[in-house]
C-alpha cells in the first residue's frame, strides 16, 4: 500500500475517534471465538445449577449427552463453507470477476457497480460473495488507481454489502428447511418459502439493495483524501497467470489427476439430478443438503479436473477449523439448555417480556448482542433455537419471521465485530479501524431498516 498513512478523514471527527477507539477496544478485549464457547459453557452450567433442579453431576451428564448430537449439522456447515469457497475459487469464476472490474469506468460507476453486484452475490451465497469480494476488491484497488477511490473504502464496501446475506445460504433457514433437523420435534420443517422467500424479507432486502449502494456512494471519501495502493502491493494483489502445463510430459497418474472427464461427468450428472428435483418440488426442494450437493457438483464442473478441485478444497478447509472444534461445544451447551429444563425457563422469560408485535424485534436485538461474543450464525442458532422457537409458538409468531430476525441480528452486529472481517482485512492488508467508520454507518442503517421492517411490514403483509 502507499506509504501515505491511511486516514479516513483529514480532520479528527467525533465519529473517527469513536470508531477507532471501539476497534482498538475490540481487538484488545474480545478473545478468540473458542474462548467464548468455553466461557458460555461455564455460564450455562452455572445457570442450570442455579435455576433448575439438576445438580452439577446431572448437568455434566446433560452436557455429555448433547455433545455429539449435532455432528450432522456440523458437517453440513463445514460443507456449506467449503463448497462456496470451491466455487468462488475456480479459475473461470476468478477470470469472470476480473473482467467485470473493467466494466465501470468512473469512480461513481465503480462504487455503484461493485456495491450492487456484491449485494446480489452476498444474498445468493455469502461464501461465494466473500471470495468474490477479495478477488474483485483487490483488482479494483489496482486497476482503478487514479480515479480517487480510497483503498480502505473498497474493503469496506466488500464487508458492508454482507448485510445482504440474508438469502438462501443462511444456516438457520436452511437447517430448519432440512428434514431431520435437531428442532424438528418443536417447530417441524420450515420451508424457505416461509423464511428466506417470505414477502416481508424480500421487500426488506429490496430496500437494502437500493439503499446500501447509494449510502456507500454518499460516504465515499473525496479524491483528495484517497489513499491508493503502490506498485509493490499491486503486484501482489494481481499476480501474473500461471504458465500452462505440458500434460504429455506428465506421468499417467498425474495426467489422470488433470483429466476433465470424470469431474465433468460426475458434476453434470449431479446438476441434472438437482434440476430434476427442483422441477418436481420447486423451491421446497432447497435445503442444506441440496444446496451443498449442488455447489459441490458445480465445483467439479468449474474446476474441470481433480487436481485443481482438491487443491481448492485444501485451501477452503482453513475456513472451517472453528466449526469442527466449536460445534461439539455448542452442542454440549444445547444439551444443558434442553435436558435440564433451562430452555423452558428462558422461553418463559422471552414470553414475559414480548408481545406478538415486539417478539421478532427482541430476537433481532438479542441475537445481535449474542453475536458480538459468538460470531457464528450456525453455532449460535444451536444456543438460541431451544427457547426462541418455543417462545414464538407460544406467542403465535411465524417461525419464518423469527428465523429471519435471528439472521438479521447476526448480520447487523457483524458490522462492528471484527471476526468475519478478518479474511477481508488480511487480503487487503488493513486493520479493522480502517474500515470501521464505514461499516459503522452500515450498522446504523441496518438497525433502522430492520426495526421499521419488524413493526411496519407485518401490518401490510
Amino acid at each position: 500500500m502507499s506509504k501515505k498513512k491511511v486516514n479516513n478523514n483529514n480532520s479528527e471527527t467525533f465519529l473517527s475517534r469513536f470508531t477507532e477507539g471501539f476497534a482498538q477496544w475490540a481487538f484488545r478485549w474480545v478473545p478468540d471465538a473458542l474462548v467464548f464457547a468455553l466461557i458460555l459453557t461455564v455460564i450455562v452450567f452455572l445457570a442450570g445449577w442455579g435455576l433448575t433442579t439438576h445438580g452439577p453431576g446431572q448437568l455434566v451428564g446433560d452436557w455429555m449427552k448433547g455433545f455429539w448430537i449435532l455432528l450432522t449439522f456440523a458437517m453440513q456447515m463445514c460443507l456449506l463453507m467449503i463448497t462456496g469457497f470451491i466455487v468462488g475459487d475456480s479459475k473461470y469464476i476468478k477470470a469472470a470477476l476480473l473482467k467485470m472490474v473493467d466494466i465501470p469506468k468512473t469512480k461513481t460507476q465503480t462504487i455503484m457497480f461493485y456495491s450492487i453486484f456484491m449485494c446480489v452475490l452476498m444474498w445468493f451465497h455469502w461464501g461465494i460473495g466473500l471470495m468474490a469480494a477479495i478477488i474483485m476488491g483487490r483488482a479494483i484497488a489496482v486497476k482503478k488507481r487514479g480515479l480517487g477511490i480510497h483503498y480502505p473504502f473498497i474493503a469496506a464496501i466488500s464487508y458492508v454489502t454482507a448485510l445482504m446475506s440474508n438469502g438462501p445460504s443462511q444456516a438457520a433457514q436452511l437447517l430448519m428447511a432440512t428434514p431431520g433437523n435437531f428442532m424438528e420435534k418443536v417447530a417441524g420443517v420450515i420451508p424457505l418459502s416461509q423464511s428466506t422467500f417470505n414477502i416481508k424479507l424480500l421487500v426488506t432486502n429490496l430496500v437494502l439493495l437500493v439503499t446500501i449502494p447509494i449510502i456507500l456512494l454518499a460516504i465515499a471519501p473525496k479524491k483528495e483524501h484517497a489513499v491508493e495502493v503502490d506498485d509493490a502491493t499491486a503486484a501482489i494483489f494481481v499476480p501474473p497467470p500461471e504458465p500452462p502445463v505440458d500434460k504429455k510430459s506428465l506421468p499417467p497418474a498425474e495426467r489422470l489427476d488433470r483429466s476433465f472427464v470424470l469431474p465433468i461427468l460426475i458434476g453434470a450428472a449431479g446438476v441434472f439430478g438437482c434440476a430434476k428435483l427442483f422441477g418436481m418440488k420447486g423451491i421446497a426442494a432447497l435445503d442444506l443438503n441440496t444446496l451443498n450437493f449442488l455447489l459441490l457438483m458445480i465445483g467439479f464442473i468449474l474446476h474441470g479436473n481433480s487436481k485443481s478441485f482438491i487443491e481448492s478444497v485444501q485451501r477452503g478447509t482453513a475456513t472451517v477449523y472453528g466449526v469442527i472444534i466449536q460445534f461439539p461445544l455448542y452442542a454440549g451447551i444445547f444439551g444443558m439448555i434442553s435436558f435440564s429444563g433451562l430452555a423452558e425457563i428462558i422461553t418463559r422469560f422471552f414470553i414475559d417480556i414480548s408481545t406478538p408485535t415486539t417478539f421478532t424485534w427482541i430476537v433481532f436485538i438479542y441475537t445481535g448482542i449474542v453475536d458480538f461474543f459468538v460470531p457464528s450464525a450456525g453455532s449460535k442458532f444451536v444456543i438460541e433455537a431451544p427457547y426462541i422457537l418455543p417462545a414464538a409458538k407460544n406467542l403465535g409468531v411465524a417461525y419464518g419471521d423469527v428465523l429471519n430476525a435471528y439472521t438479521a441480528g447476526s448480520l447487523w452486529v457483524n458490522m462492528i465485530q471484527p471476526f468475519w472481517a478478518l479474511p477481508i482485512l488480511g487480503a487487503f492488508r488493513l486493520k479493522f479501524k480502517d474500515i470501521l467508520p464505514y461499516t459503522f454507518i452500515g450498522w446504523l442503517w441496518m438497525f433502522i431498516v430492520m426495526s421499521l421492517s419488524f413493526f411496519i411490514l407485518p401490518q401490510i403483509f
